[in-house]
C-alpha cells in the first residue's frame, strides 16, 4: 500500500467512528426518562463521583438503592413516588434511564459525553 491508501483508510475509519459515537449519543439521549418518571431506573452520575456522594444524591432525591452496577457511576434506583427522574437530576444525576440499546458501561460513557456536549450549547 501506498502512503495515500494509509490516509484513505485512517479517514474511513476516523468518519465511521465519529457517526457511531454521534448515533449512540442520541440514542441515550432518547432514552433518557422523563423528569415526572418513577418507578426502577438506572440512574448515571458523573465518572469521578465518589459512591458516598452518589448515595447522597440519590438519599435526596429520596430514592431507594437496589444496587450498584459493574461501574461505580451507574447505580439502579427506586422509587413510586411520582418525579423520580427530575429529582435526582435536579440533585446531580447526568440522568436516568429504563432499558437501553448498550451495555450500561457504554451508556454510562456515552452519557457522561451527552451532558457535556448539552452544558456546551446552552
Amino acid at each position: 500500500m501506498n502512503f495515500s491508501a494509509h490516509k484513505f483508510a485512517l479517514g474511513l475509519f476516523g468518519s465511521v467512528l465519529v457517526v457511531w459515537l454521534l448515533v449512540m449519543v442520541i440514542l441515550v439521549r432518547h432514552a433518557a426518562l422523563p423528569a415526572e418518571a418513577s418507578g426502577t431506573m438506572l440512574v448515571v452520575f458523573e465518572p469521578r463521583i465518589s459512591e458516598i456522594e452518589a448515595v447522597h444524591i440519590i438519599a435526596e432525591a429520596q430514592g431507594k438503592i437496589v444496587k450498584q452496577t459493574g461501574v461505580g457511576f451507574a447505580w439502579l434506583v427506586q422509587d413510586d413516588a411520582p418525579g423520580l427522574a427530575g429529582r435526582l437530576r435536579a440533585n446531580g444525576a447526568l440522568g436516568a434511564y429504563r432499558e437501553l440499546p448498550i451495555p450500561i458501561e457504554m451508556a454510562g460513557c456515552l452519557a457522561v459525553i451527552d451532558a457535556k456536549v448539552a452544558s456546551a450549547i446552552n
